[in-house]
């Protein structure tokens, strides 16, 4: 019988051993393929939470938000400025603009309340010459001696190269009836909220004009807020013609290419736009989710260790103890001739009989725990289990060669002497 035979069978001759010894490996196996699993999936979110949540910069006119304030209009040389800054990926521009009663045909939707009253009253105060303001007897902010035009509600008009810019939830806005426009385009078409649309009784093909022009209704959109669902989507170039503001936006979203590099872009847009426009950017949301993802992927790595740990000690023991057993056998078979060299070889091959099986167990059980684990961690599963297979081989390497080392080195006559 030679040694592989040997080895092979003397592995399996005590079932009840030998299944425990497989059976604790096995679940180290398990553990280090599931921690494997995790960890790449959790690697794999933090990139990708990385490449898209908090990469947006946005850049305004200094002193403009929401329409309101003063500065003028980012220019043609400053938008080609930002597209050229490091690290920026892509752009998205929009212009807004109000359209009063006398630049469309269409009936604004939004009835103005005591806000909307305020600002349109405040903005007719500065076309009325020679109004002065007196102290209100009544409660109301002010008054004026001279009357004033009634405010009048106006049309919220946007030009924008990506509509998906204009939704209040980050996502892909709600084409409810029609098409889209091509943002990027400059044709007389249009996207129409819905509650515009209603008010108007407009529907997808209806024209209606805007700045002296005849503008298609090319679909009807909603949004979960009343005021964008008021308003107009147009092409950015189409709404720049019409306004005769050509190569001018009021906002820009820069978008990095990762979260890691939105502090430097931020510095290097403050550097090259100066006091011109206001810059902000939102990378301490990407922060946040990305160092408690950080810290799972830590926990898994130290968990990949452990449980390698833990085989090579399983496998170093369980040897160790056979050895220990098995020492008369080992001096009867160095006193008929038997070398050092062949004894180590079979225990060498009765470890690594029992390493192989319960790497097969091992492997079938991680295959069976590692999506639900990695599903618990994140939303995105990951099937990285090839380099399972590598992981700790060394170690158990080593496991088996110690106790085979050691059996090599034990001496026929001390053994018959002592056992």
């Amino acid at each position: 019988m030679n040694v592989l035979t040997r080895g092979v069978k003397n592995a399996l001759r005590s079932p009840l051993r030998s299944g425990a010894i497989v059976l604790m490996f096995a679940i180290s196996i398990a553990l280090i393929l599931s921690m494997l699993v995790a960890r790449s999936s959790v690697q794999a979110k933090i990139n990708e939470v990385k490449a898209t949540a908090g990469t947006n910069i946005t850049i305004r006119p200094a002193g403009v938000m929401g329409g309101m304030g003063g500065g003028d209009p980012l220019t043609a040389a400053q938008l080609a400025t930002i597209k050229s800054t490091a690290n920026v990926a892509s752009t998205t521009m929009t212009l807004t603009d109000q359209m009063g009663t006398t630049d469309t045909s269409l009936t604004p939707s939004l009835e103005l309340g005591a806000f909307g009253k305020r600002q349109m009253r405040f903005e007719s105060s500065g076309s009325s010459s020679g109004s002065t303001t007196t102290p209100s007897t009544t409660g109301s902010a002010e008054s004026t001696e001279t009357a004033r035009p009634a405010p009048t509600p106006r049309t919220t008009v946007t030009g924008t190269t990506d509509v998906n810019s204009v939704t209040t939830n980050g996502g892909a806005l709600n084409i409810i009836s029609g098409t889209t426009i091509d943002a990027n385009g400059n044709g007389s078409v249009a996207l129409i909220g819905t509650t515009l649309a209603t008010k108007n009784s407009l529907k997808v093909g209806d024209t209606f004009t805007a700045y002296g022009s005849t503008v298609t209704v090319s679909g009807i959109y909603k949004t979960d807020s009343v005021f964008q669902d008021s308003g107009i989507i147009m092409p950015l170039k189409t709404l720049q013609t019409l306004t005769s503001q050509t190569d001018v936006v009021n906002s820009v979203i820069a978008k990095v290419n990762s979260s890691d590099n939105v502090a430097a872009a931020v510095t290097s847009l403050k550097t090259s736009l100066g006091s011109a426009a206001d810059i902000t950017s939102e990378v301490e949301n990407a922060q946040a989710s990305v160092t408690s993802l950080e810290s799972i992927s830590s926990l898994a790595l130290a968990g990949v260790i452990g449980a390698a740990i833990a085989g090579a000690a399983i496998v170093l023991l369980a040897m160790v103890m056979v050895v220990r057993e098995r020492r008369r056998e080992i001096g009867v078979m160095k006193a008929v001739g038997g070398t050092d060299g062949k004894v180590v070889g079979q225990f060498t091959i009765e470890g690594l009989t029992l390493t192989v099986i319960g790497t097969i167990i091992g492997i079938g059980l991680g295959v069976a725990v590692s999506g639900p684990m990695t599903t618990s961690l994140v939303s995105s599963q990951s099937t990285a289990t090839s380099t399972a297979s590598t992981t700790g081989t060394p170690t158990r390497g080593m496991g088996r060669a110690v106790p085979a080392w050691l059996t090599a080195r034990v001496r026929p006559a001390e053994v018959l002497r002592t056992e």
